[in-house]
């Protein structure tokens, strides 16, 4: 078993110890052995050998033996038992947004809930606001909820659709596949995906083994739809790989301007595809537009895209100063191995008091624990930022003179995500005003799948930040890829910097940059579009001239 299947078999474990009432530290301790082995590309067996796991905090010898039979035996024996005590229908529960394992055990228990569909029968007949906890209001809540889940369904975040990639490219490597490679939308580069793509290369696809739930779909395409989403899997030749991987990749209304009803050639390259319709190569991320083959043919030239190799400063990182989970110096570190020149460590502030947001005396401690750290040299200048909160009236929440300490201010809304659209708007408005505010994050605040942004004039905000300097955040988290991709032109239009932020909260956390730097290149976002293709000494100047700019327009 590899180490990404048992995380994945643990957050499970962990999900249905918490639905099964036991203790819900334990549930949280086979959560954070799913986290450690996520990342990890190896075989399970050789990772319970290594004993940078067996000695990792928090893995006991409970978890330790659970691994051990999970190594041995590919299950969970109370994991078996627990799938067989829980109805599906409540796991299922914890899809809804605002239902955590907690409360769907209270919904199950205390009001006999067993599935989604009896929820919502409950809801309308107004039976869950008389049971214990909840309200109308929260009824009310419920059926948003559901009705929001029903227009998701089908649909996965980006990082859970590599995931299931990267599943089956190891399968079928292993049954002889010479490579495999993600196409459709994963790799255009959609900010979610409701179905997956995937073309894998062998010399004989007549003997090429499959998953059992794939059933033929087409000449040499297999098709499942017992996964979270529909995948396909296209068999091609070497000699045909190119053409193969352009069709699988699409999107059917770009083909269709490229060759229009002309059958494809069969070619081992996608270059050689577009040479052979006498048209450069066009990246998949700008497949979506139908219209560019045209305006190719007609002199328009394909623009130069980001890439991750040119991000020089990883910006908006959490430690465990406030709710990441590595130190200042593993962060750091981490950075250093992946070739940033600089990390800009940007903690909670003192109003996420959930998220242990750091009190102005911390800040002082944080301060000098960073300078310590940039004296001994660990090959990355370490930047002292925060991610203050925006208040509801639209300032930070630390007093000017020690925003002023900071060396760079990341501003974001955490909080009365329900203000109308004027009134959020001007908050946010408000703060880009700040002298001190270097990055407005996550601009709209939304989860994808999970939660929609609050109500914004997205152009208002994009022409404050063009009057004040402010640089806006792409936030790659997968669950967020805010602000959206398709702002992001207006935004350069404009004269906005975008910053290509991972917000992570560990160090596997930054290794997202990558896929996120996919999405950014839909946005035809460029080198010069973004904030951190800076080198440090530049990147230090433009906070500088940027609060002196601020500090200008601030004059009466």
């Amino acid at each position: 078993m590899h180490c990404r299947d048992a995380a994945h078999l643990l957050e499970r474990y962990a999900l249905l110890l918490e639905l099964a009432g036991e203790n819900p530290f334990k549930a949280r301790a086979f959560s954070r052995a799913a986290e450690l082995l996520a990342p990890l590309d190896m075989p399970l067996e050789h990772a319970v050998a290594h004993v940078a796991i067996q000695q990792a905090p928090g893995i006991g010898e409970g978890i330790r033996g659970v691994l051990a039979e999970l190594a041995k035996t590919g299950t969970i024996g109370h994991l078996e038992t627990l799938e067989r005590a829980i109805p599906a229908g409540v796991v299922q529960l914890t899809e809804l947004r605002g239902i955590g394992a907690k409360r769907a055990r209270q919904l199950w228990q205390d009001c006999g809930i067993t599935s989604i569909e009896e929820l919502e029968r409950a809801c309308r007949d107004g039976q869950i606001a008389r049971c214990k906890g909840f309200t109308a209001k929260s009824q009310a809540s419920l059926l948003e909820a559901i009705a929001f889940w029903r227009s998701t369904r089908g649909r996965l975040q980006r990082h859970k659709c590599w995931r299931l990639f990267d599943e089956l490219r190891s399968f079928l490597l292993d049954h002889g596949a010479q490579e495999v490679y993600p196409a459709g939308e994963l790799r255009r580069g959609t900010e979610v995906v409701s179905s997956l793509a995937i073309v894998a290369i062998t010399d004989s696809p007549a003997e090429l083994s499959l998953p059992a739930d794939f059933v033929p779909s087409g000449a040499r395409s297999y098709r499942s739809l017992e996964r979270d989403i529909v995948v396909e899997i296209v068999l091609a030749t070497p000699d045909e790989a190119g053409t193969a991987l352009f069709s699988a990749t699409g999107s059917q209304a770009f083909i269709h301007a490229v060759a229009g009803s002309v059958n494809l050639p069969l070619l081992p390259t996608e270059a050689e595809v577009f040479a052979h319709f006498e048209l450069p190569y066009v990246p998949p991320e700008l497949r979506d537009d139908a219209t560019l083959p045209e305006r190719l043919r007609h002199g328009e030239s394909i623009p130069p895209l980001v890439t991750m190799q040119q991000l020089r400063g990883m910006l908006h990182v959490h430690t465990n100063w406030s709710d990441g989970k590595h130190s200042l110096e593993e962060m750091a570190q981490a950075a250093a191995a992946l070739g940033f020149e600089y990390i800009a460590i940007c903690d909670h502030s003192q109003s996420a008091a959930y998220a242990g947001g750091l009190s102005i005396e911390r800040v002082a401690e944080q301060r000098a624990a960073i300078e310590a750290l940039n004296e001994r040299g660990l090959g990355i200048r370490i930047l002292h930022g925060i991610e203050s909160d925006i208040l509801p009236d639209g300032s930070l929440d630390y007093p000017d003179d020690v925003l002023a300490t900071f060396d760079l201010v990341v501003a974001s809304v955490h909080s009365h995500f329900d203000l109308p659209e004027h009134e959020q708007t001007e908050r946010i408005c408000r703060a880009l005003r700040n002298p001190y505010t270097t990055i407005l994050g996550h601009p709209t605040g939304r989860l994808l799948l999970r939660r929609d942004g609050y109500r914004l004039n997205i152009e208002r905000v994009l022409q404050e930040a063009a009057r004040t300097g402010t640089a806006i955040e792409f936030n790659v988290n997968p669950y967020r890829l805010d602000l959206d991709w398709r702002y992001h032109q207006r935004a350069c239009e404009l004269g906005v910097r975008i910053a290509i932020d991972p917000d992570a909260h560990s160090t596997e956390g930054m290794l997202e940059l990558a896929d996120g730097v996919t999405v950014a290149r839909r946005g035809r976002l460029g080198a010069q579009d973004v904030l951190n293709t800076l080198q440090l000494a530049e990147f230090t100047a433009y906070v500088h001239a940027q609060r002196m700019r601020k500090q200008e327009l601030a004059r009466p």
